[in-house]
């Protein structure tokens, strides 16, 4: 019964910071505003958290787990097999982003803060190194190019056109953003000009 009571309270608490991020933004919202907007006290508010920032760092790690999570889940496709992040759990990753769009919008500010997005790309970044060390056939040689470079490339790849799609509302369906990130490991910059 306490975790469940504990659950409820910090969807609670969850609900009202998306809603004040939404309407006020950080720096105007503060830990009353929170207990208002929740129907809580100060009291069970500092039971959860240490201040509005670590409210809002834990909702970010919160997604980061669940992200990682998605993308570390085992492939069970056989075509996947060369993939560093299987097809099916880059989709999973793109339907949870969209089913927790006002989450996720919320906590980046409609994709314009970096915080989210840089922390999504580490992590993308150590799940792609350790999928290469385990393998056989794959190496990262980043083409030539000094490592902190390719990987900055490869990683933005991925990423920038998550955040892209993020910052328009999540309007187009996750497969089609799984095609264009599919399609985009692929292309050379040059091969989109005419």
């Amino acid at each position: 019964m306490t975790q469940q009571r504990k659950t409820k309270t910090e969807q609670r608490i969850l609900h009202a910071l998306v809603h004040l991020l939404h309407t006020k933004g950080l720096e105007a919202l503060t830990v009353s505003d929170v207990t208002r907007e929740a129907g809580i006290n100060r009291g069970t508010f500092y039971n959860h958290y240490v201040n509005k920032y670590d409210l809002v760092e834990k909702q970010i790690g919160a997604v980061i787990d669940i992200l990682t999570s998605i993308l570390l889940a085992p492939g069970s496709d056989p075509a996947d097999a060369h993939e560093l992040i299987p097809r099916k759990n880059t989709l999973a990753a793109l339907r949870y982003i969209k089913n927790n769009l006002e989450l996720v919008a919320t906590l980046t500010s409609n994709g314009s803060d970096p915080r989210l997005q840089e922390r999504i790309k580490d992590t993308i970044g150590r799940l792609i190194e350790r999928k290469v060390a385990s393998s056989k056939k794959l190496t990262l040689s980043y083409g030539g190019i000094p490592r902190d470079y390719g990987r900055e490339m490869l990683l933005s790849s991925f990423t920038s056109v998550i955040w892209l799609w993020l910052r328009r509302g999540c309007t187009e369906p996750p497969e089609q953003i799984c095609d264009i990130i599919s399609a985009n490991k692929d292309l050379s910059p040059s091969q989109l000009l005419d």
